[in-house]
C-alpha cells in the first residue's frame, strides 16, 4: 500500500518552484535598485571628468581654468556689442563649449544620468569645426550654439551641472589650479535659495524659492537636495545637504557657518565693494550662468 504525504522528490519540486517564484519577484527589484544606485556613481564620474577637463586646460594656460574672454580676444568666435567687456563671454555655455571643442570631454557627459528636467537633453548637433554660429567659423574656438539655458521649453538646454562663479576675487583666487579641498568647483545644480537664516552654532536653514524644484529629484527626495560636488583638489563628495558640514564660510564678524552651495552669502568676510579692485565673497556659490561680466553682479544664473 502506497504511503500518503510528500516524497523527497515532491519536496524538491516545491523548493524549485518557490525558488523560481522568488527569483521572478526579487531579481527585478534588486536589478532596479542596483541601477538607481549606479547613477550617482556614474554622475560622480562625469562631474570629475568635467573638472579634470578644467584642470587639463589650466595646465596649458597659466594654471587658469577656461575663460572664453581670454581665448577669443579678436572676437572670432563671438562678436560682442561695442563697449561690452570681454568678460561677458564667460557664461556657462561658452566655458563648457570651449572645453568640448578642444576635446577635453564630449556633450554626452554634460547631461547627468540622473537628470530630472525633461528640458535638459544631450546636444547632438555640436559642430566641432567651422561652427556656423560664429562670425568667423574658420577661426572659431568653440561652437556658440551649445546651449545651457533650459528655461525656455521651446529650446532645451544641454548642461545638468553648476560651477563656481568666475569673477573678481573668486576669479583671482579660485578659478585656477589651487588643490584646495575646501573650494567647490562644479557639481549637481541645486534649487534657488532666496534666504539663509543662521541658527545655533554653525547651523543654517535655507528658504528655497521653488519647493518643487527638479533638482530635488536628481539624487534626493521630493524635498531634500543631494548631489555630487567636485572640489579644487579634484576629489568628489556625494553631499547629502546643501550646506556640507565640511564647508564653512567666515562672516565679517569672524564667526563661521555652514556654507550653502547655492546662495551667495552677503556678509562674507572678504566682501569689500570699496576695495580697488572691488572684492566679493569667497564663499561657495555654484550656478548655471546665462549672463556674465567683469563683476559678480553681472552674472545671472538660471534655476529650476
Amino acid at each position: 500500500m502506497r504511503r500518503s504525504g510528500f516524497t523527497l522528490i515532491d519536496l524538491l519540486v516545491v523548493l524549485i518552484v518557490v525558488a523560481f517564484v522568488a527569483g521572478v519577484i526579487f531579481i527585478p527589484m534588486t536589478a532596479r535598485r542596483g541601477c538607481c544606485g549606479s547613477r550617482p556613481i556614474k554622475d560622480s564620474t562625469q562631474i570629475r571628468g568635467i573638472h579634470q577637463g578644467m584642470v587639463l586646460w589650466a595646465q596649458n594656460n597659466n594654471d587658469v581654468f577656461p575663460l572664453p574672454s581670454l581665448a577669443d580676444p579678436d572676437n572670432s568666435t563671438i562678436a560682442l556689442p561695442q563697449d561690452t567687456p570681454a568678460a561677458a563671454k564667460n557664461t556657462t555655455a561658452n566655458i563648457v563649449s570651449l572645453m568640448i571643442y578642444q576635446g577635453f570631454f564630449s556633450p554626452e557627459i554634460c547631461v547627468s544620468p540622473a537628470e530630472a528636467n525633461s528640458n535638459i537633453k544631450v546636444f547632438d548637433k555640436y559642430q566641432y569645426s567651422v561652427p556656423s554660429a560664429s562670425p568667423d567659423p574658420a577661426k572659431a574656438l568653440w561652437d556658440p550654439a551649445f546651449p545651457t539655458d533650459f528655461s525656455n521649453p521651446a529650446r532645451p538646454g544641454s548642461f545638468s551641472y553648476a560651477h563656481m562663479l568666475p569673477a573678481e576675487s573668486r576669479l583671482r583666487d579660485q578659478w585656477h589650479i589651487t588643490f584646495q579641498a575646501s573650494e567647490a568647483a562644479i557639481g549637481n545644480r541645486g534649487p534657488e535659495v532666496s534666504f539663509v537664516a543662521k541658527g545655533r552654532g554653525q547651523s543654517v536653514t535655507q528658504t528655497v524659492k521653488n519647493k518643487n524644484s527638479n533638482t530635488f529629484l536628481i539624487h534626493g527626495g521630493r524635498t531634500t537636495w543631494e548631489g555630487n560636488v567636485a572640489y579644487n583638489d579634484n576629489h568628489v563628495n556625494f553631499e547629502t545637504r546643501m550646506d556640507p558640514e565640511t564647508l564653512l564660510y567666515r562672516a565679517a564678524s569672524g564667526k563661521q557657518w555652514f556654507d550653502t552651495l547655492f546662495y551667495d552669502e552677503p556678509d562674507d568676510a572678504t566682501n569689500n565693494p570699496a576695495a580697488n579692485p572691488p572684492t566679493t565673497a569667497h564663499n561657495a556659490f555654484l550656478g548655471n550662468f546665462i549672463d556674465a561680466g567683469s563683476k559678480s553682479t553681472d552674472f545671472v544664473s538660471i534655476w529650476d
